[in-house]
């Protein structure tokens, strides 16, 4: 690449970049195999999703979580189809960057597709809470994390994941051999069998001519593997199962047309069903990006959260990413319910927004440098 001009680097690089997208907001990744790894950050990915992905073609696909890291904002995932060209996360990185230093940023600012920015390297070596980050001051926004700054030759210098809140041209990138070391050690560990891809999560319904019981039945399997959790009940001819992790409990219904998950999230007394601005609260949250699009029902004095799929076109991806979503969200809300009921003043309406899919940092104090 050391030859290559710019407009020639970054018509190679966008083909190499994804978008990677959820209930909860979009970034973006980088192709790291010819296998369809993705290399992105753990808060664009932070689960076994599931996640659309579209490609440099426009291409749409299902891609699942492969792992996250515990230490660094990078996450693989995993689309099941090859690249013909990815990137090579072995060589093809920056070994001698410096202050002022040309650099481009390639991703989806604000769910524009495939954009590019350009800026320079800032301070190659930014400590922030212990850790070392690329600073820059490309222009990066929301939908840029997770991915690639490139130097003139297309050489990664850093994997976009963080801004400074409420400033402009303070953007930071993990460092490219960071980010190398991790997709080797995932290899490593999948290899090894530690690490464990739930490839039956991305199998096509179609082909295999499974009817929906059977799809959901597949993905019950995939979350008692990788979700720690267990079936209590199952009649897997009609498609019901009661399913548990932690202290979650969800009833799973396939009927011949709609699946349907739903869960406990608590007991309400008098004061609670009595209260209209509570009830409101939850009503407005119904369908949000908060909760994933599940909604909030009563059944009788029970509170539940629950999601509705048809079953058509339904497969072991989307089934798992449903089950998967209400536990998850038993497990939040079950601590947030009084605090919705009893909080004071109420919120308005639409007050209620999703978490920012770009983690932002406040604005340190002054630290004399070590």
């Amino acid at each position: 690449m050391a030859d290559t001009n710019a407009d020639d680097m970054i018509k190679v690089r966008t083909g190499q970049i994804v978008l990677v997208q959820d209930s909860k907001g979009l970034g973006t990744g980088l192709v790291v195999g010819d296998d369809g790894w993705v290399l992105t950050n753990r808060h664009v990915a932070p689960s076994v999703g599931p996640y659309r992905v579209v490609l440099s073609s426009g291409k749409n696909v299902h891609a699942v979580g492969v792992h996250q890291s515990n230490h660094h904002d990078l996450a693989i995932v995993k689309v099941d189809l090859s690249h013909e060209a990815p990137f090579d996360i072995e060589n093809d990185l920056a070994d001698a960057y410096h202050v002022g230093e040309e650099v481009w940023a390639l991703g989806h600012p604000r769910g524009c597709r495939f954009s590019v920015s350009r800026g320079i390297i800032s301070n190659p070596h930014r400590e922030i809470d212990g850790d070392y980050y690329v600073q820059t001051d490309v222009a990066i926004n929301p939908g840029n994390s997770g991915g690639p700054l490139v130097d003139s030759a297309g050489r990664l210098v850093g994997v976009v994941t963080l801004m400074y809140a409420g400033s402009q041209g303070l953007g930071f990138a993990v460092p490219a051999h960071t980010a190398s070391d991790y997709v080797r050690l995932v290899r490593r560990l999948v290899r090894q069998g530690v690490v464990k891809i739930p490839m039956e999560l991305l199998a096509k319904t179609a082909d295999k001519e499974q009817v929906a019981p059977e799809i959901v039945r597949s993905a019950v399997d995939v979350l008692m593997q990788i979700g720690d959790a267990s079936v209590e009940e199952e009649n897997a001819e009609s498609g019901h199962f009661k399913i548990r992790k932690k202290k979650g409990l969800i009833d799973v219904v396939c009927s011949n047309e709609v699946l349907t998950v739903r869960g406990r999230v608590s007991m309400l007394g008098k004061e609670e069903l009595d209260n209209g601005a509570f009830l409101t609260k939850l009503l407005r949250l119904n369908g949000t990006a908060e909760l994933g699009g599940a909604s909030f029902h009563l059944d009788g004095d029970a509170l539940e959260l629950g999601i509705r799929r048809p079953t058509t076109g339904l497969d072991a991806l989307e089934a798992f990413w449903a089950m998967d979503l209400v536990l998850h969200l038993l497990g939040e809300w079950s601590g947030k319910i009084n605090e919705l009921a009893y909080s004071s003043p109420s919120p308005k309406a639409g007050a209620a927004k999703p978490e920012s899919p770009f983690p932002q940092i406040a604005m340190p104090k002054p630290m004399p440098e070590e």
